[in-house]
């Protein structure tokens, strides 16, 4: 039975550590209709922090927005909306760091 409440206790603990991570300053949205795509990077914060970000897009053209702000703690903002033509593959990339140095990426399209 000990052996038992070890396993549950172990395994049960280790898959609530994997599915529980910190929360993210800033999101990534990506919308797709027929004839286009968008992006929008959406910043929220449960603490007044700087952070900063870089968006690329990828298709026909590639475009880049980098960007640097200060979130507001409970507040939601915009950082960044970019549109481009969905008729060739496409790829969006988004970086961000945080005032606390956790970096992370999202990706979308076909550089996933």
């Amino acid at each position: 039975m000990r052996i038992l409440a070890l396993i549950y206790f172990f395994f049960g603990s280790a898959a609530t550590m994997a599915t529980s991570q910190p929360p993210r300053a800033i999101s990534m949205d990506v919308e797709e209709t027929a004839d286009a795509v968008t992006v929008v990077l959406n910043g929220h914060s449960d603490s007044d922090q700087e952070v900063s970000y870089e968006l690329v897009i990828e298709g026909r053209s590639t475009s880049r927005h980098k960007g640097r702000t200060k979130l507001i703690a409970g507040q939601n903002a915009i950082l960044s909306t970019m549109r481009m033509s969905a008729a060739e593959p496409w790829c969006i990339k988004a970086s961000v760091t945080e005032a606390d140095g956790t970096s992370y990426e999202y990706a979308k399209g076909s550089c996933t």
